[in-house]
């Protein structure tokens, strides 16, 4: 009985590769989404109309039997009150025995209406399941076609996607490998700029103290670009240059072995008896003062300190007239002692003093600032008494002063 009244259901429909199992046309990748929620839309109207037209076919069964049963029940009825109303005329014991045989009768009579009824329902209520599990399968059967060539969809444009994806990826690496590229030869340019202004600086704070230091002296500097070292320092004694001292300014954050090796030409070069670095990093194993072939290596503090040493040992060694032997002899002293332990104690006391000097020379600034200003605030106390005192004396004898 199912299959006949549901004969007209849907059936599954075939899809064929991409294209739409309706029209059989072939459906592109960006509608495959719209053609899954029309064909979810018809599997749940065909769904629905199933359903009701089970539930009503139910519903007049149902009906039907129940209307059958009525008029079953009213013809029994009837019937029991025609046979009692004769039973009664009959006699009551007749009327008795027969009443009891119509309500046995009777009884029968609903026990098997009500069983015929109870079948009919039941074969519509198992009717009813069926058109629904069918229903149900016929869902199931297209969900299960439409997401397997949805997936085909969807991998297909992820596929699309990875390779646009890889595409764009090799092209962004490309471009940011060019670009690190750019950035890492302009850090390199701006770095090496700016060694170039911070050694400039420094050395310029070089010369500017040996000059003041050493006013009798000729000190140069030696152009950019130019061979040699940055400051030559000839030492005049008596009108006369009786030794040279060169130096060089490095201002840089890291060591090299070449700037001692540089000097050191530049030092036999120009024929200098001393060389001097200045420099704030020194080889490991060393601080503040160092001995390298024959380059003294010094902290940019302690080179007036050095220079000075060896100004007064060229000035000595020329005026009594040492031999060359003689003069390295006691160059190598004078070396071991700027090395020594000795020499950085005094140089640290003279550095400490000299702080305790300046540190001094801003507290006396302070208290003398101090003084000034209480002695304005007094003076200010002395004028507006004195303007107060001869507003006063005015008023007594009135002159146009008190005014």
């Amino acid at each position: 009985m199912a299959s006949a009244r549901f004969a007209s259901a849907p059936t599954p429909y075939r899809i064929s590769g991409q294209k739409c199992p309706v029209c059989e046309q072939p459906i592109p990748n960006e509608k495959a989404e719209q053609v899954r929620a029309r064909m979810e839309a018809r599997d749940r109207e065909l769904t629905a109309a199933a359903s009701a037209r089970a539930a009503l076919q139910f519903a007049q069964e149902k009906a039907q039997i129940e209307a059958s049963a009525k008029a079953a029940i009213e013809t029994i009825n009837a019937e029991i009150a025609t046979k009692e109303a004769a039973a009664r005329a009959d006699g009551a014991k007749a009327a008795e025995a027969t009443m009891q045989e119509k309500f046995t009768a009777l009884e029968q009579a609903r026990a098997s209406a009500a069983a015929v009824a109870q079948e009919r329902i039941a074969a519509a209520q198992a009717a009813k399941t069926a058109a629904e599990i069918e229903a149900k399968t016929l869902k199931e059967r297209h969900e299960a076609v439409l997401n397997e060539r949805l997936q085909e969809q969807r991998d297909a444009l992820e596929k699309d996607k990875a390779e646009s994806i890889l595409a764009e990826q090799a092209k962004t690496f490309a471009e940011r490998q060019n670009l690190k590229s750019t950035v890492n030869d302009l850090q390199r340019k701006l770095e090496r700029e700016r060694a170039d202004v911070l050694g400039e600086g420094a050395e310029l704070d070089l010369f500017e103290e040996l000059k003041a230091g050493f006013e009798g002296d000729r000190i140069r500097r030696v152009p950019k670009g130019t061979p040699g070292a940055d400051i030559i320092h000839e030492i005049i004694h008596k009108g006369k240059v009786c030794g040279k001292i060169v130096y060089d300014s490095k201002n840089r954050n890291d060591w090299k072995s070449a700037y001692v090796t540089k000097l050191c030409e530049d030092k036999i070069a120009e024929s200098a008896q001393h060389a001097i670095l200045s420099t704030l990093k020194f080889p490991a194993g060393a601080k503040q003062l160092d001995l390298r072939e024959g380059v003294i290596l010094a902290n940019p503090a302690r080179v007036a300190a050095v220079a000075e040493i060896l100004r007064e040992h060229i000035v000595q060694t020329h005026a009594l007239r040492l031999s060359n032997q003689e003069r390295e002899k006691k160059k190598g002293a004078l070396y071991a002692y700027i090395m020594s332990e000795r020499f950085g104690q005094h140089l640290d006391s003279i550095e400490t003093q000299t702080d305790k000097l300046l540190d001094l020379d801003v507290d006396e600034q302070t208290a003398h600032r101090t003084v000034w200003e209480k002695r304005g605030r007094l003076l200010k106390g002395v004028q507006k008494a004195h303007g107060n005192l001869r507003a006063d004396v005015g008023r007594i004898i009135g002159t146009d002063e008190a005014e």
